[in-house]
């Protein structure tokens, strides 16, 4: 029987401090000896005897990754994408993708000389012709790409009618799934391939509720071993030119 256990947590306390200065790569050795823990019971007992100290050592371990993941979460600031993606809803990207027609990305844009970060769907990629054309004044019955007609259930109102583009080599044709409230390619033209940092895989509502991105294709999202970094400072959202 322990006689002080406080004076014990502190000694651990103590001495996993001392360990944080004297260990450059003591994130490594943190998830190492959690991965040994795995197929040790007495390492198990020892992490349940250490509590707070091996809390402490966790939480430094995740701080010194942070950064380092190839998922990372981005809140969306403007009604570009609903009913996709609402205002205030996270969503995770992973930046080792490469994307692909139909996938909602981020994209860093250069607009009348500002720089932003945006999300909207990739409709086009190099080489595509990329159109909505008009079927009686004023509105369009679905986006064409290389002349077929692209299915977006996703979409709660009709998109207006746009001239056809063809897609410049390195480049992509990007679109919000709110066509009228997005300052999207059709104001802007494609944007380089180059500007989109990363695709996105989760949708997170504001209740905590994960969903897959409707009408992209599927992509694996973090496994319970991933490092997600979270969600910076919200960026500002970009209103559509005037007409």
């Amino acid at each position: 029987m322990i006689d002080d256990p406080a004076g014990q947590l502190r000694a651990l306390a103590t001495a996993a401090a001392t360990s944080v200065h004297a260990a450059p790569d003591l994130a490594g050795q943190v998830l190492l000896r959690a991965r040994r823990g795995r197929r040790s019971r007495r390492w198990r007992n020892a992490l349940l005897g250490a509590g707070a100290g091996v809390a402490a050592l966790s939480t430094l371990a995740a701080a010194t990754l942070l950064g380092q993941s190839d998922f990372f979460t981005v809140t969306e600031p403007s009604s570009a994408m609903t009913p996709t993606v609402g205002i205030g809803e996270r969503v995770v990207f992973d930046r080792s993708l490469t994307p692909s027609r139909g996938d909602v990305v981020l994209a860093h844009l250069t607009r009348d000389g500002d720089e932003y970060d945006a999300i909207f769907r990739v409709m086009g990629m190099p080489g595509d012709t990329v159109a909505c054309p008009a079927t009686a004044p004023g509105t369009c019955d679905a986006v064409m790409v290389n002349g077929a007609a692209v299915p977006e259930p996703y979409l709660n109102q009709v998109t207006a009618p746009f001239a056809e583009v063809t897609v410049p080599a390195g480049q992509v044709f990007l679109l919000g799934d709110n066509r009228p409230g997005a300052n999207d390619s059709r104001y802007g033209g494609p944007v380089p391939l180059d500007a989109v940092d990363a695709v996105a895989v989760r949708i997170k509502g504001e209740d905590g509720t994960v969903r897959p991105v409707p009408g992209a294709p599927a992509h694996d999202g973090p496994g319970e071993q991933d490092n997600v970094d979270p969600a910076g400072p919200v960026p500002p959202a970009r209103a559509v030119p005037a007409d």
